[in-house]
């Protein structure tokens, strides 16, 4: 499944650059580049399901700049010893419509500006707790256990980053890369 997430999010991208290169050229906050991501992946898992037997995302929604529990408390992930309040730029998310062993957060993206560096360390370590292990009594474990995140940078012309899972009982990761003309 999750390159299943990973190609529908790369098509997604493909949708992205082929309808938003005024905002690229005008050089938008990264909000609205999430916003308008949010929208082309949303559209590329309903069309998935819409063409496979087995509907994988009829319980998952995307949405941005979300940072609630399924109970409404402020999400809050632990790193460095300290828990920090977090919003994922995008989520692929139940919204509590799964229950275990589902997993309720299926993608989680943190999404930059090229050449922006602000925040790159700790929104790595924010998917790095996110896409690990849940452990019983954390504070954060309900945030945990996500299937994929991904770290990605938008450019004019190209975007890139790197995909997080856990395998093997460590954070997995793999850089991409994929120029857009």
């Amino acid at each position: 499944m999750r390159e299943v997430i990973f190609r529908l999010l790369e098509n997604a991208l493909e949708d992205f650059y082929a309808q938003e290169q005024r905002n690229l050229q005008l050089n938008v906050h990264e909000i609205c580049h999430g916003h308008r991501l949010a929208i082309y992946f949303e559209n590329r898992i309903r069309e998935y399901d819409d063409t496979h037997r087995e509907r994988l995302f009829d319980n998952y929604f995307v949405d941005i700049e979300f940072n609630r529990t399924e109970g409404g408390a402020v999400k809050r992930v632990c790193y460095d010893n300290e828990l920090h309040d977090t919003r994922c730029d995008m989520l692929l998310h139940s919204k509590g419509r799964v229950q275990a062993p589902e997993r309720e957060n299926l993608l989680i993206v943190e999404l930059k500006k090229e050449h922006s560096t602000e925040r790159e360390d700790l929104d790595i370590k924010e998917i790095n707790r996110m896409v690990g292990p849940a452990e019983e009594g954390a504070p954060d474990a309900a945030i945990c256990n996500t299937l994929l995140g991904v770290y990605l940078k938008i450019g004019r012309h190209c975007y890139f980053g790197t995909k997080y899972w856990f395998e093997n009982n460590r954070v997995r990761e793999e850089v991409f890369h994929k120029m857009m003309l």
